[in-house]
């Protein structure tokens, strides 16, 4: 089983074990926070200090932060051509595919369409079996899907550790799969709530600030009587902690392990 340390700021970056042998590193919800082209440089220096594989993570993104990353995936090509990139943008993929084949692209947790809300955990002890085993399933159960990925060059997927469990029996073995733990991605926007929430004289305004990167600074604890457990939010992503080990791992049908020592970006 590979274990991954995964980092979304130079700053995060601890000394991991000696049992991680790949660094994850980038900004995987909000292009306004992709690293620098210095702090990637940084981290790719510090990868092979540590003589650690990488993989480059990259969100969803306009045209804007596309040119951005068009600028950090040359420097990984010159740098690291054997690196990863984990994508959860079609363009971003199109991006990889046209201009830097030599990198390899794997599919992030954005665009692996598992069924993520907690509030399933209201109701999986008394829906069918097949209702369960569908909302335990992902898009690697159709045929065409995987057809999709693997003529994309995608031989990875990233999967959250959802709490209904994941059913991976009978998946493709020539896709490889990664699991997240211990913060499973609930939902993302592009509407940033943690924007001015320490400003005291915008409490009662609701709408779209200039972003000052406060999610850098703060993380919310959400609840609310219809979830099974309490969710957090780190700028415009919501999560939720789940530590219990899945079937899939005892089964060896999941091969790489994610540690995130603080919810990402």
């Amino acid at each position: 089983m590979e274990q991954a340390f995964y980092i979304s700021s130079i700053e995060q970056l601890r000394h991991p074990s000696d049992d991680f042998t790949r660094l994850y590193f980038g900004a995987e919800f909000c292009e306004r926070l992709m690293p620098s082209r210095q702090d990637l440089e940084t981290a790719l220096r510090i990868s092979r200090e540590r003589a650690l594989d990488f993989t480059f993570m990259t969100p969803f993104v306009t045209n804007r932060g596309l040119a951005q990353l068009d600028e950090l995936a040359n420097v990984l090509a010159h740098t690291r051509p054997d690196s990863e990139v984990v994508v959860n943008d079609w363009g971003v993929l199109h991006l990889l595919r046209s201009q830097y084949p030599e990198l390899t692209p794997v599919l992030g947790r954005l665009l692996n369409k598992s069924k993520r809300g907690p509030r399933i955990m209201n109701i999986i002890d008394q829906i069918p079996t097949e209702t369960r085993d569908y909302l335990r399933g992902s898009n690697l159960d159709v045929p065409s899907a995987v057809y999709f990925l693997k003529e994309q060059g995608i031989h990875r997927v990233e999967f959250d550790n959802v709490l209904q469990g994941l059913n991976l029996d009978g998946t493709d073995p020539g896709i490889h799969k990664s699991l997240y733990m211990p913060f499973a991605f609930v939902s993302v926007t592009r509407f940033c709530l943690t924007a001015n929430c320490d400003d005291p004289t915008k409490m009662d305004y609701v709408g779209i600030f200039p972003c000052c990167r406060e999610c850098l600074r703060y993380s919310f604890n959400l609840y609310n009587p219809v979830m099974k457990l309490p969710l957090i939010r780190r700028g415009n992503a919501i999560f939720f902690i789940n530590e219990n080990i899945p079937d899939a791992v005892d089964k060896r049908l999941v091969d790489r392990i994610v540690v995130q020592p603080e919810p990402p970006f």
